[in-house]
């Protein structure tokens, strides 16, 4: 009985170590405001997370400016290893007067994350031939892209709100993330799980979806081509679409059609329901 106390109280020592090991010390700034500019390699990856929020611009070489009060300077610590730029703090900051990161990439980007509760933006259009962008925790990431190729992966409760010109485009939405979208492409394929819920506005030759768990896609506003669907489970999915439709649809999944396409249904189960819709005219 005396040992198994003693692996108990050994147990919650442990534990309150850890903890108190975790907490960081705080800080406030003293609203003395300075900047500081730091050359760095290049990068193709950024990544953001704890509670930063980093703007992104495009330039001929790395760099990093941060405008704070002077005393936060040396808790802002940043470093490029194996290509990827990641930031952390050595102390919590509570209060300052200033606090903007701003970060200056070249042409070597290619993968943009945030996580935790971190969040970027683009002050200009991020012009590369291909770019991937991941998402999760309560990240935030609001991004103006042109390439070739455009990839999101989104997860948790992260927040993602894009403007994109592409030619091929790929999203995969999870968990309870959003997504708020203006998308000009050849062709985008979406796919949402487990309550996710996407917004999304354009023009696109070819577009499919891929819905089920809950999941929600309003694209009334989404203008394509030619569109090819599967809805499972209670999912909800809006399309406007001018020549052809395919629809695979079960479950008591519901789909909003837009416009006047040729319909064809490969499968219409369950209590899965279609509804036709007339756009309002503004």
């Amino acid at each position: 009985m005396m040992l198994r106390k003693g692996f108990i109280l050994a147990l919650i020592l442990l534990y309150n170590t850890a903890v108190f090991a975790q907490k960081k010390e705080k800080i406030k700034g003293n609203k003395n405001v300075t900047t500081q500019e730091t050359p760095i390699n290049s990068f193709n990856k950024i990544l953001v997370g704890e509670d930063f929020f980093i703007d992104i611009i495009e330039g001929e070489s790395a760099s990093i400016f941060i405008e704070a009060d002077d005393n936060l300077h040396d808790i802002i610590q940043f470093n490029v290893a194996d290509s990827v730029l990641s930031f952390k703090t050595t102390k919590k900051i509570t209060s300052s007067k200033k606090l903007s990161i701003k970060v200056i990439y070249t042409t070597s980007l290619k993968n943009i994350e945030t996580i935790d509760d971190g969040e970027i933006s683009s002050l200009t259009s991020i012009n590369l031939d291909d770019v991937s962008v991941k998402s999760s925790g309560t990240s935030k990431a609001f991004l103006n892209i042109k390439s070739q190729t455009f990839n999101l992966k989104s997860s948790d409760r992260a927040r993602v709100k894009l403007n994109v010109t592409a030619n091929e485009t790929k999203f995969e939405l999870s968990d309870n993330s959003k997504l708020d979208a203006l998308i000009n492409a050849d062709g985008m394929l979406i796919d949402l799980y487990q309550r996710s819920d996407a917004k999304v506005r354009g023009h696109l030759d070819k577009l499919k979806i891929r819905a089920g768990n809950s999941s929600n896609i309003e694209g009334k506003e989404l203008v394509s081509i030619n569109c090819e669907i599967l809805s499972e489970d209670n999912s909800h999915v809006a399309v406007n679409v001018n020549e052809e439709l395919f629809i695979n649809v079960s479950g008591s999944s519901e789909i909003y059609i837009y416009d006047n396409p040729k319909i064809t249904l490969s499968k219409f189960a369950d209590t899965a329901k279609l509804h036709k819709k007339e756009q309002k005219k503004q």
